[in-house]
């Protein structure tokens, strides 16, 4: 296993490497209806689209438990899929912190200690900070999960509310 955490953020999306995917995740509160809103999308060296899902978590969350979450739900998503060489990024820059130098007993700390359980399961993992707008895809599928019911998931074809932002992003 790589160690996890590359903390300089970058501003576009970029391609992984040859043999690895690259997972962008983000996460939503949506404080009126006490929900939350997750979302992870999949793209290989490539930059083609491999997958897509999103959760809706009836829950009160504070941002950096719901940004946990949403990575717990991407790690687990991904290791069902049998995946061994991820990067997962996200725009939640406490997260990927705390992923590197775990401590505290809160119930974010209890989710990050789940996610650095299930990084142990990849052949070659790292967890990467990045700025929002490279995280656009992510950041729909979050958002569109308040709309939608429990969780939803695509393989090989992207849904069409986020097929316009997949192609601008590998631009």
């Amino acid at each position: 296993m790589q160690k996890p955490g590359n903390t300089e953020s970058r501003r576009n999306w970029t391609s992984p490497p040859q043999g690895w995917v690259k997972i962008n995740v983000d996460a939503a509160i949506f404080e009126e209806v006490g929900s939350v809103g997750v979302g992870s999308v999949i793209r290989d060296a490539n930059g083609t689209f491999v997958g897509a899902r999103h959760c809706k978590f009836e829950a009160q969350l504070s941002p950096r438990e719901a940004e946990a979450l949403g990575l717990k739900e991407a790690l687990l998503w991904t290791k069902r899929l049998g995946f061994r060489s991820c990067i997962f990024e996200t725009d939640a820059k406490t997260v990927v912190e705390a992923i590197k130098a775990i401590k505290g007993c809160s119930y974010f700390h209890t989710i990050v200690s789940d996610c650095v359980e299930l990084l142990k399961h990849f052949d070659n993992v790292q967890v990467d900070f990045i700025h929002r707008s490279a995280n656009g895809v992510a950041h729909t599928l979050a958002r569109a999960s308040r709309s939608m019911s429990g969780s939803q998931e695509w393989i090989g074809v992207a849904p069409e509310f986020i097929s316009d932002v997949v192609i601008i992003d590998s631009i």
